[in-house]
């Protein structure tokens, strides 16, 4: 063994188990750890575990993401990583001197679209990385490098730079294909590319979903559409007002991305493309939606309105000039459409408030500012009706973990009163860079955001509000929603209000 890895071994124990940003939960490599940590718990201190979409652990504390630079962060200081075929992180894992145990993600198991045995195989063979195929193996090498921690020591430590060729060999012998899908690296904007991110906020209005589409789109990797679910009635029948502030049909922008998407909006057979929608985003279709090969009749408009949707989620992208786009429609219907679409690279943002301020919400009176033409009021609902919306809206939202569509839970109250941590994971769930986050200010008194125009179709009236804005919880409903109405929207929606972290004794965002 070489001095610099003598100098290795000699760090005390430090684990990292990381399941990547891939969509697809990593159950067995999360339960295959659980359950060597269960029998190790006297190691459980050490160790820093990432679920991604995959459930939490049970018998070890978990994580659902790190922070671009936290993950950096841990590689740099843990001397046992476990992980999928991380190209990324093998290389990093190098440049300071360690090789991963990679357990690979692969087709059968549904967790990639892309086998990652063969790359895996190849970098084991050649002593890159050590590999684990079962559970047992996985154990056993675990065991190892506990009692040895030189197992984990690079043999290319003091090689770096042959290392860096041969690894780079092996992976091009292997082909792009296999490359990119064994490498999960953050989201690059590849005008045409094949899947479109989307980064879709799924709950019910009135929870701060138009202030969290507003705020993400001052990020530089990502472009605020705003409800695109609504696009075709407000924007190209009612010409109402795009977020920048002019009438959506003379808006550059929306313009830009008719011409590349459809040749102009002129081109578009309106009536069709409202029918197709119609036939198939619609919450009365959620049942077919989730199983379109029993209700065949939603296939041909899904076929449809799929392709026209693709093209314009595309055009959004590409127009903007980067990889993700942020469509907080939050339509139970419009998720499971996009489920559906194959070119479409789904991940829901689940944004949640407290019911009682959701429904007090419904009752007031806004006026639609988009509409230039005439005045227009948004709807208003009694909040009992609001209550239960609340409850069986929420419900589907988290159960979508089970039709194997990433979901990311964030609560309005954590936006609101730490937006720098909650748009942190939000950012890492979406698969980019985080950033300096610079349209943050303010101080632990007063949280500010600074917000430009967006080109949001849809939404809120708050999306006007430009310039540094502070922000605070709205929580009027305590003083303004009557007593006998709290009482029934609190009844309504017990089990969630607890199962979220909300007192019941009709404190808005306060935490049990």
């Amino acid at each position: 063994m070489s001095n610099t890895a003598e100098l290795f071994a000699q760090e005390p124990l430090r684990v990292l188990v990381l399941t990547g940003t891939e969509p697809q939960p990593f159950t067995r490599l999360t339960t295959w750890f659980e359950s060597w940590a269960a029998k190790n718990s006297e190691l459980q201190d050490s160790m820093v575990v990432q679920h991604g979409t995959a459930a939490p652990l049970a018998e070890v504390s978990s994580t659902d993401w790190l922070l671009h630079d936290d993950i950096a962060h841990e590689v740099g200081e843990s001397n046992l990583i476990i992980a999928g075929a991380d190209l990324s992180l093998i290389r990093a894992a190098r440049k300071n001197g360690r090789r991963i145990v990679v357990v690979p993600r692969t087709e059968h198991h549904d967790e990639t679209t892309t086998d990652q045995t063969e790359l895996a195989r190849s970098l084991a063979r050649h002593g890159h990385v050590l590999l684990a195929e079962t559970e047992r193996e996985l154990h056993s090498l675990l065991d190892r490098a506990v009692k040895n921690p030189a197992l984990t020591v690079s043999e290319w430590t003091d090689r770096s730079e042959r290392a860096g060729v041969e690894l780079e060999q092996i992976v091009a012998d292997l082909g792009d294909g296999q490359t990119s899908l064994a490498t999960v690296t953050n989201l690059l904007p590849t005008a045409g590319a094949a899947k479109v991110p989307v980064l879709y906020v799924g709950g019910l209005g009135r929870s701060g979903s138009t202030l969290l589409n507003d705020m993400l789109g001052q990020h530089g990797q990502l472009v605020a559409g705003g409800e695109i679910v609504h696009i075709w009635q407000r924007g190209l029948v009612e010409n109402n007002l795009c977020g920048c502030g002019t009438k959506f049909q003379s808006c550059e922008f929306w313009n830009e991305v008719a011409e590349r998407a459809f040749g102009g909006w002129d081109q578009l057979d309106l009536d069709s493309v409202m029918k197709a929608k119609n036939a198939v985003d619609r919450n009365r279709f959620v049942p077919h939606l989730l199983a379109p090969f029993v209700f065949r009749s939603i296939q041909e408009p899904l076929a449809e309105y799929g392709d026209i949707l693709v093209s314009l989620l595309r055009a959004i992208r590409d127009v903007a000039g980067v990889p993700v786009v942020v469509d907080s429609s939050k339509q139970i219907s419009t998720a499971l459409m996009l489920r559906q679409i194959d070119s479409v690279d789904l991940r829901i943002v689940h944004l949640i408030r407290d019911a009682r301020g959701v429904a007090y919400s419904w009752t007031k009176t806004k006026k639609k500012v988009e509409v230039t033409d005439g005045d227009a009021l948004m709807n208003q609902y009694h909040p009992g009706l609001m209550g239960w919306r609340w409850l069986s809206w929420n419900v589907i939202f988290s159960s979508m973990r089970g039709l194997k569509i990433p979901v990311l839970t964030v609560q309005y109250e954590d936006l609101i009163t730490d937006p720098r941590s909650t748009l942190g994971r939000i950012i890492g769930f979406a698969g980019v860079e985080l950033g300096d986050l610079e349209f943050l200010g303010g101080d632990d008194t007063s949280i500010t955001v600074n917000l430009e125009p967006t080109h949001s179709v849809a939404g809120n009236p708050s999306r006007f509000k430009h310039g540094e804005i502070a922000l605070r919880l709205d929580e009027a409903w305590q003083e303004k929603l009557e007593p006998k109405m709290r009482n029934l929207v609190t009844a309504i929606a017990f089990p969630l209000l607890r199962r979220y972290g909300y007192k019941t004794s009709l404190k808005s965002g306060d935490k049990s």
